[in-house]
């Protein structure tokens, strides 16, 4: 069942069991975020990607101050590595917490976690492409990506 979030203007789109998929967020938001019990935030955006982003350490501040777990996984665009996937693949299947993976718009989080999924989680490619795809986000890359990371 979605259980979206929205938090102002964003809606914080719920991907899959406690994961949740989001474009950029704010510093404000991250209050509403321990009320909804997200215990995880995973950024996917570097630095500098845009003049009024967040700076990453300003962010992993505030949530150590709220005793959300922090971790900061960055790539542009499509550009990910196998590294990077394995990495939010072993962040969601340690935890029991709800999980916030955000980036610009989501769509680059959401292919990182369709990534993961398939690659390391043992979810069924279709399943995700429509979790994805549900949650509004572009999912007909994934197929071609999941070739490419299975050769390597």
């Amino acid at each position: 069942m979605i259980k979206n979030i929205n938090i102002g203007d964003i809606n914080i789109k719920n991907i899959n069991d406690n994961v949740y998929i989001s474009g950029q967020i704010t510093l404000d938001m991250m209050y509403e975020f321990n009320k909804n019990r997200i215990g995880i935030l995973i950024n996917n955006r570097p630095d500098n990607e845009d003049v009024n982003q967040l700076k990453d350490n300003d962010i992993k501040d505030l949530a150590d101050s709220l005793n959300i777990e922090y971790h900061n996984i960055p790539f542009s665009g499509s550009n990910v590595q196998l590294d990077q996937i394995l990495q939010l693949a072993d962040l969601l299947k340690s935890n029991n917490k709800k999980v916030l993976i955000f980036c610009k718009s989501g769509a680059r989080s959401a292919l990182i976690w369709g990534l993961s999924s398939v690659l390391y989680l043992g979810s069924d490619i279709s399943d995700v492409m429509d979790n994805i795809s549900n949650c509004g986000y572009d999912a007909s890359i994934l197929p071609n990506m999941v070739e490419y990371f299975s050769n390597r």
